[in-house]
């Protein structure tokens, strides 16, 4: 599992799952400190901040993006940027409630292709292309009718007590340098030793664990 690739996001509108009361932020702290000792590893810290664990390193780092250059067909310079994980954790979602909304995000996500097949324009990663007045009108209709299909912002972890959203900052991008990428998967492969996965097959495909986040 490469961890620091980055992950396509869906760009449905979602509703956000309960954020944990003041009392169940104060029991963050030793999830926090818990956190810590697993990752201890130099370089990287550890802090709680509202309903989150923030897992991050220390340095900057030199990325690319996640797709080769089109001249050279090598990875193209993106800047530098701070690796950091977020555990954002909430109120305990039980299995069966993640399946029965799982299973409404996939029917909306079925219907939103369905869709797209039928609106028959080109389109560049999740940018529709419509050109014509008559292709506009079609991609506006497109746009309302599917902004109303439900879809259910869902964690990804859980301990006993909470669920917990998975974010990661790199987006598209990753370290250029290849021990800083294995160190990267490392630190999530080690926060994810830590809870149980909803979805385990999720994690063991080859895009980024989580969802993006700046």
């Amino acid at each position: 599992m490469s961890t620091c690739t980055a992950i396509a996001l869906t760009f449905f509108f979602a509703t956000a799952i309960q954020k944990p009361s003041d009392t169940d932020k104060t029991a963050l702290k030793p999830w926090a400190e818990r956190v810590g000792k697993a990752v201890s590893r130099e370089g990287w810290v550890v802090e709680a901040k509202g309903n989150e664990v923030i897992v991050r390193r220390t340095k900057p780092v030199a990325l690319v993006e996640n797709w080769a250059n089109s001249i050279d067909g090598k990875p193209t310079p993106a800047g530098e940027g701070t690796i950091q994980f977020a555990l954002s954790f909430g109120p305990k979602m039980s299995a069966d409630e993640y399946d029965r909304l799982a299973g409404i995000n996939a029917a909306s996500d079925k219907e939103f292709d369905r869709l797209k097949r039928e609106l028959k324009l080109p389109h560049k990663f999740d940018d529709i292309i419509a050109t014509t007045p008559e292709e506009k009108e079609r991609l506006k209709t497109f746009r309302e009718v599917t902004a109303k299909l439900p879809r259910h912002d869902l964690p990804d972890l859980y301990s006993s007590e909470h669920s917990i959203q998975f974010f990661h900052s790199n987006g598209w991008r990753y370290p250029a340098e290849k021990t800083i990428s294995t160190e990267c998967t490392e630190v999530v492969e080690t926060l994810l030793r830590l809870f149980g996965l909803y979805n385990p097959a999720v994690a063991n495909r080859s895009q980024a664990f989580g969802r993006y986040r700046k």
